[in-house]
């Protein structure tokens, strides 16, 4: 089993992750884990990109304004003229920090003041001057893409290395799900009570509490486009998500009644248990209030208890999930969530926190 006998700063391993997985990982990291304490697009945020019209692209050459390198999501800003030759401001929405470094992005790499050219769908608002990058066409000729398309060669990527114990980088399994309905609203499956459905009639997209960097809590964070960290100790898995820096614990060889007492929290109080080698049960109660914190569009009391399933497959490469929340105040019977994680290269996460401007930042598109 992959111990860690000094979690987040020196990590002794059996078997090492990677190269310096943990070795990394500064006692300040640790504090923020104590204070922190499905395949379903409602239980995804942050926002929808279905007002992107995928079936058409512009291309526009002009002056970059501005080149916002935040969470969650980087914006870029471009005077360029429209199709009537109008000088424009037109709003560039791009991906996450933390997907952009991945595609070789830093903050440095586009300059205010330069020339570029931008591709990318236009918004299905032809008043909206609002586009979903595409690529970057810089002075020489060379392309930068936000997304997917600029991944190293895969020659060139670190060994994916198999868990042995759920320890390691996973991403979740994104291959039937459509990020561009990400903001969907809540589930139409879900039984709701009548506070539940008022708050499903009264669904708005710009009620979502990520547009404000407010915390999503669990179950939220767990199945969530982005990649998932877990450090196994003798008596604790330690969670943190790489997109706006949430985290979680769960406590392993404790029992109900050692946990009574504890702090309500967004990720509340996990106690964790194995069927088997491979198969985790966490049972999770003690939640505050959260803001959509059931479901898109659905917000959750202290009352919510979840259970979470996680099976660890033979060859340490992917994990199937599901849980089945209960919260009386908006459910009148549980609801189930499945999905899937796979493994991908054990690396550091490098927190940026969330940016508010930037979160709402589309909102106020012209």
């Amino acid at each position: 089993m992959n111990t860690c006998r000094q979690p987040f700063s020196v990590v002794a391993t059996t078997r090492p992750l990677s190269a310096v997985m943990f070795a990394r990982i500064s006692v300040r990291t640790l504090a923020l884990f104590v204070l922190a304490g499905m395949t379903h697009s409602a239980a995804m945020a942050h926002h929808s990109r279905a007002n992107f019209d995928d079936t058409r692209s512009v291309e526009l050459t002009g002056t970059l304004l501005k080149y916002g390198w935040r969470n969650p999501h980087v914006y870029l800003e471009i005077e360029a003229a429209d199709d009537a030759g109008v000088s424009q401001t037109w709003l560039i929405e791009a991906h996450s920090v933390t997907g952009m470094r991945g595609q070789g992005w830093d903050a440095e790499t586009l300059t205010p003041g330069s020339t570029i050219t931008v591709s990318g769908q236009p918004d299905r608002d032809p008043a909206k001057h609002f586009i979903l990058l595409e690529y970057v066409e810089m002075a020489d000729g060379s392309r930068l893409y936000p997304f997917g398309r600029g991944q190293r060669a895969a020659s060139n990527r670190p060994e994916i290395e198999p868990s042995e114990d759920f320890s390691g980088t996973w991403a979740m399994d994104l291959s039937q799900f459509n990020v561009r309905l990400a903001g969907g609203g809540p589930p139409a499956d879900w039984s709701l009570t009548e506070l539940g459905l008022a708050m499903a009639d009264a669904f708005s997209a710009e009620d979502n509490p990520e547009l404000e960097c407010l915390p999503i809590g669990v179950p939220k964070i767990t199945l969530y486009p982005y990649g998932i960290n877990w450090f196994r100790t003798d008596d604790r898995i330690y969670i943190e998500k790489e997109h706006l820096d949430e985290k979680r614990i769960i406590l392993l060889n404790t029992s109900s009644s050692d946990l009574e007492g504890a702090a309500p929290s967004f990720a509340g109080t996990s106690r964790g248990y194995f069927e088997s080698e491979r198969h985790l049960i966490v049972e999770t109660s003690g939640f505050l209030p959260t803001r959509w914190g059931n479901a898109n569009g659905i917000d959750s009391s202290e009352r919510k208890s979840l259970i979470e399933h996680y099976r660890l497959a033979g060859d340490g490469l992917s994990m199937d999930i599901s849980y089945t929340i209960e919260d009386p105040e908006y459910l009148t019977a549980p609801a189930t969530v499945t999905g899937r994680y796979l493994k991908t290269s054990n690396r550091v996460f490098t927190e940026y926190g969330c940016d508010r401007e930037a979160a709402s930042r589309h909102l106020s598109v012209d």
